[in-house]
């Protein structure tokens, strides 16, 4: 008997390594806080479970795309008069089987919590997450005229040489002209300013 004990032991530790390595292959790529997050967060590790992040995410982007046109949906979700009971069976009743039990259940658990007014931020949240497991970075660069066509080209290329292999930039091109010339361009969560403006603030500065 305790051979046996023993023997369940030393199997439940072989498997604990396992298992680990297991929750760490479905974690989000990427590091997200906040309220949002948090349910972006818990939605891409059960979909990564369940092997269905593609369909997760495109319902994602189709619950955000609606509540940018329709109005009136985008209302009753976040209108406090509602209560929360009555927003689940609105939602349960819309969603139905049209949606996998991922999505759903992301929306209910929202709607039961009060906090359907955050989901258009979590779906973007959710975006960023696919994003990232995609290998798509987002850079914006900004300059003091529009880019042409074949100036984008060049930055791009030139942005996605920095990058880890495998890993895309995904561009946005602004215009500021306050900016005189150059560039500020931001990729993830790293930013350079390389405009004229900031040149010239700086010798102002280095003249006091």
């Amino acid at each position: 008997m305790y051979a046996r004990a023993n023997l369940a032991r030393r199997m439940a530790a072989a498997a604990a390594p396992r298992r680990m390595l297991s929750d760490a292959s479905h974690a989000p790529p990427k590091k997200l806080f906040g309220l949002t997050a948090r349910y972006a967060n818990a939605a891409y590790t059960a979909a990564s479970k369940a092997g269905n992040l593609p369909t997760v995410g495109v319902e994602m982007e189709s619950i955000a795309a609606v509540l940018q046109k329709n109005a009136a949906f985008a209302a009753t979700l976040s209108n406090p008069t509602v209560g929360r009971e009555a927003k689940v069976a609105y939602l349960d009743g819309i969603l139905g089987t049209k949606y996998s039990p991922i999505t759903k259940n992301l929306l209910l658990t929202m709607a039961s919590n009060a906090r359907l007014d955050e989901l258009e931020k979590v779906a973007a949240d959710f975006g960023e997450l696919m994003k990232a497991k995609g290998g798509v970075v987002d850079a914006t660069v900004t300059s003091a005229v529009a880019l042409t066509a074949a100036q984008s080209k060049a930055i791009q290329k030139a942005l996605e040489g920095t990058l880890a292999a495998g890993q895309t930039i995904s561009l946005i091109t602004e215009v500021d002209p306050k900016l005189l010339g150059g560039l500020q361009v931001q990729v993830g969560d790293k930013y350079m300013d390389l405009s004229v403006s900031s040149k010239i603030a700086s010798i102002k500065r280095g003249l006091l």
